[in-house]
């Protein structure tokens, strides 16, 4: 065996003092309620509303039993419930406009206007969707991935 340093040596330039960079990833540790690992505890933040409402009730126990040192859970957690707010508003938007189109006075207006109001919500939870399933895959790889508007308020606040 020689006496050379392990690999990675030198150290990579914008460390002070040398070393490694500190190392990424999920962050360690278990949540108070329940003992789940952070970043399985932030997924479960992300779950779409339709099922069981998982993600309203992961969120609200989080925020409730988490200490506020822990950032990382807390962020998601209000994440998570802030963005099933926002499908609960989007929903009754959709439920007032389809009562709207129902109540056009001939058939071919109803018909047509009901069509395009569900292609249109169609769209919109399909993009939602897409947000709660990019919101569990970042929260699981333990990063803070913020959803544009929301993301701001609960960094504020978590």
């Amino acid at each position: 065996m020689s006496n050379q340093p392990p690999y990675g040596y030198p150290p990579p330039e914008g460390f002070p003092g040398g070393g490694f960079p500190p190392p990424s990833g999920p962050p360690q540790g278990k949540t108070q309620f329940l003992g789940l690992d952070f970043n399985l505890a932030a997924l479960l933040c992300y779950v779409p509303g339709c099922c069981c409402l998982i993600d309203l009730i992961a969120s609200v126990a989080w925020l409730a039993t988490e200490p506020r040192s822990n950032r990382f859970l807390r962020f998601h957690a209000l994440q998570g419930l802030l963005l099933f707010g926002v499908g609960v508003v989007i929903g009754i938007i959709f439920q007032i406009l389809g009562l709207g189109a129902a109540l056009t006075p001939t058939d071919v207006g109803r018909a047509g206007s009901g069509l395009l109001l569900l292609m249109v919500e169609l769209v919109v939870v399909l993009l939602l969707l897409v947000v709660h399933v990019i919101g569990m895959v970042k929260a699981y790889q333990g990063q803070t991935w913020k959803i544009p508007l929301i993301g701001d308020i609960a960094d504020k606040n978590a």
